[in-house]
């Protein structure tokens, strides 16, 4: 199969192809001779069809091409494809729930992060010569594309990003110092007026640096609290081991529904607070009260919670050190007593057999490559609770994993898709697993 990016299933289009690094084959657009009905207009003037037909632009959107009702049936689609392949009978998926207003999916991403690089800039006299910019990955690269504009972000987050590029070039710093300065993170609460910003550096003693932490900490519009990180070494990690807080909390404070979380600079957070909230609903919905409940891979809360806050008993298993202590001081927030939820800091594997008591219900939230065999063995042979919510971010590894969970004697009661990130191929699915009985087997 060839991947052909910026189409539309039932468009006819010209292509050249090309072999990539892991065998495969990749084609690009040359020419577009029939258009779908559904072809839109890309917002963003970074989006990889305003650059031209066969460029990849920036690497954050792929799909700002096709109208946003189109992307949502497609996205339902992909899931109820991918499971059917998978498991026998399955149910077709809902349709797909937006986790943005349908009418403007747009301003969605409360986190927004930027990384600077040297690029090449033409003089007057038609010469190169390297020059610092702020933007983000080019599709499928290293390489860095200079960004003015994101639709996707939270106007606040652009705005203070864009004030923080503007001083650091007023600063003197110029591409010789991009080895020292490496990007800059901004968290805009949805639910609170709060707003995080994090500096992140290979090293933090550049005075002219400390200069331009003052000018964005003290100018009007500025964060409610400022962080430096400091990530010495070049991976493709946004933050390193070391932070530190400048002004302001040491966590922003966030509202997803009616629970308060508080969110430290490099933990990991929902980046769509609204659509968060949808899966939160949907999640609660799906749980009896008061039921036992055994929530895995849980970050810092955001389902364990609110179960708590409705009632239920909650074991949160996290190996995350910065997401659990968010977690815990999120729970003392809310006034959730520990034994209501309480977070165990191990891996899951690790846990899962240290578990001995009953549970009612196992929320199951994976990370993109979904659930080891030990864990699904673990959970859906060993602890057989009745009921199961898996949360995915990968249609993909759901379905490889739907096939051995069926396997334990479980049927999938729903699916259910949400868009949490709009114009991109993404998709979280929600599916309700419900243990069959002696008799329906």
């Amino acid at each position: 199969m060839i991947t052909i990016p910026f189409t539309i299933p039932g468009e006819r289009v010209r292509v050249s192809v090309r072999r990539v690094d892991d065998g495969g084959f990749v084609g690009a657009v040359t020419e577009l001779l029939q258009r779908s009905p559904h072809r839109v207009d890309p917002r963003c003037p970074h989006f990889g069809l305003r650059q031209g037909p066969a460029t990849a632009g920036c690497g954050g959107c792929t799909w700002q091409h096709i109208a946003y009702p189109e992307q949502l049936r497609l996205k339902s689609a992909l899931v109820t494809r991918l499971i059917g392949e998978a498991v026998r009978g399955s149910p077709p998926a809902h349709a797909a729930i937006p986790g943005t207003p349908l009418d403007a999916p747009w301003g969605y991403r409360q986190k927004a992060h930027f990384v600077f690089a040297a690029t090449s800039q033409r003089t007057q006299a038609n010469r190169s010569r390297p020059a610092l910019a702020m933007g983000h990955y080019v599709r499928g690269t290293r390489r860095i594309i200079p960004v003015v504009t994101c639709p996707v972000h939270d106007e606040r987050g652009n705005a203070l990003a864009f004030r923080l590029r503007d001083a650091v070039k007023e600063s003197g710093i110029t591409a010789a110092d991009v080895p020292t300065v490496k990007g800059f993170a901004v968290r805009v609460a949805a639910g609170t007026d709060e707003m995080m910003a994090t500096f992140v550096l290979t090293a933090n003693a550049d005075r002219r640096l400390r200069a331009v932490s003052r000018r964005i900490i003290e100018a009007p519009g500025g964060p409610s609290s400022f962080h430096v990180n400091i990530h010495p070494r070049g991976d493709a990690y946004i933050f390193g081991r070391q932070t530190r807080r400048i002004t302001g909390t040491e966590r922003m404070r966030e509202q997803v529904g009616d629970t308060a979380f508080l969110v430290s600079p490099t933990a990991f957070f929902q980046t769509n607070v609204r659509a968060a909230e949808v899966l939160g609903r949907l999640v609660i919905d799906a749980v009896p009260h008061p039921s036992r409940v055994l929530d895995l891979y849980a970050g810092s809360g955001l389902f364990a919670i609110p179960l708590a806050r409705a009632g239920n008993r909650v074991v949160a298993v996290e190996n995350n050190d910065v997401a659990v202590a968010d977690g815990e001081a999120s729970r003392r927030l809310n006034d959730v007593a520990e034994e209501q939820c309480r977070f165990i800091r191990r891996r899951v594997e690790e846990a899962l057999p240290g578990l001995r008591q009953r549970f009612d219900v196992v929320v199951l939230d994976p990370p993109r490559a979904g659930c080891p065999a030990a864990v699904i063995d673990g959970v859906f042979r060993r602890l057989a609770p009745p009921l199961a919510v898996y949360i995915s971010c990968n249609p993909e590894a759901l379905a490889r994993d739907l096939r051995p969970i069926v396997g334990h004697g479980y049927e999938i009661a729903s699916l259910q898709p949400v868009d949490m990130f709009p114009h991109t191929a993404h998709v979280e699915t929600v599916a309700i697993l419900r243990r069959r009985t002696q008799t329906q087997e």
